[in-house]
């Protein structure tokens, strides 16, 4: 829904087949953005009776709480663009004023002042240190123009709860053999991109590990690293690659540098059910 660091907004398409058709539970372990739900026909499958977004940073977890009401909708869809007053005045309620910790998730001012913080800062960035970024085309209208997308509405529609726990006790929560779980972790040695956070070296073992364990089926993102393959070999899991160009690393007139994007599945992918 909105611009968040490591969002899969442009991996989605690429994911979703893998997801299998059979399942009754979602659950999105580090929620952010939701792209692959959102990018998505999840909501649509014939057995699914429950959706999960969780996240650790309760700001998300509080927007995407206020994103499946229709007055908060209709709020983000009344508030103007190109506004760098309520930009600033909206960091300093919602980064000096604001304990996350205790947020009553619903609250849909301290929502919208959130939302309208990420869609006007470079993609990536901490948006407690970031200035405002004025730019022609405002993504904040971006995220007016899903609000008023009933196939988007419909998807938040069809979450059944917003929940803020770590990702092992969410894990724990709803693990069953009718669960997936999409698992999008921060990155081998990117864990400092994110704010908001407590995810270090010990807890990608821990995730993994956990993970072998579980009853359910997984998707896991990563970019591989040395110890991936330890934790996870390839002749016991489904290893699936895709090339893609950074974005970042963009330049005119030059080839752009690539990376590969993993997607590891504890299930066969050509038994896949896709219905």
């Amino acid at each position: 829904m909105i611009n968040y660091i490591g969002g899969k907004n442009k991996m989605a398409k690429w994911i979703v087949p893998f997801i299998p058709g059979d399942i009754e539970t979602y659950v999105e372990v580090f929620g952010g953005a939701f792209w692959v739900y959102i990018k998505a026909d999840i909501y649509n499958k014939f057995k699914l009776k429950t959706v999960i977004y969780n996240d650790f940073n309760r700001f998300m977890v509080n927007l995407f709480e206020c994103f499946r009401k229709e007055d908060f909708r209709e709020l983000v869809c009344n508030t103007k663009s190109f506004n760098e007053e309520f930009f600033n005045e909206s960091k300093k309620i919602v980064f000096d004023d604001t304990d996350m910790d205790n947020i009553k998730l619903g609250d849909n001012d301290l929502a919208l002042r959130y939302a309208y913080i990420m869609t006007n800062i470079f993609s990536g960035s901490r948006p407690e240190k970031s200035k405002y970024l004025y730019d022609y085309n405002d993504k904040f209208d971006s995220v007016r123009n899903r609000c008023n997308n009933y196939k988007i509405i419909e998807k938040l529609n069809k979450i059944t709860k917003c929940e803020n726990l770590d990702y092992s006790e969410v894990i724990e929560k709803y693990d069953n053999e009718k669960t997936f779980f999409y698992v999008d972790p921060p990155y081998w040695k990117t864990e400092d991109y994110y704010s908001k956070h407590e995810f270090d070296r010990d807890d990608h073992e821990k995730l993994c590990k956990q993970l072998i364990d579980i009853k359910g089926r997984f998707a896991l993102s990563y970019y591989d690293f040395p110890l991936l393959s330890e934790w996870l070999p390839k002749d016991k899991y489904s290893w699936e690659m895709k090339s893609y160009p950074k974005s970042a690393s963009a330049t005119k007139g030059k080839e752009q540098n690539r990376g590969t994007e993993l997607l590891i599945l504890n299930y066969p992918v050509k038994q896949l059910k896709l219905f």
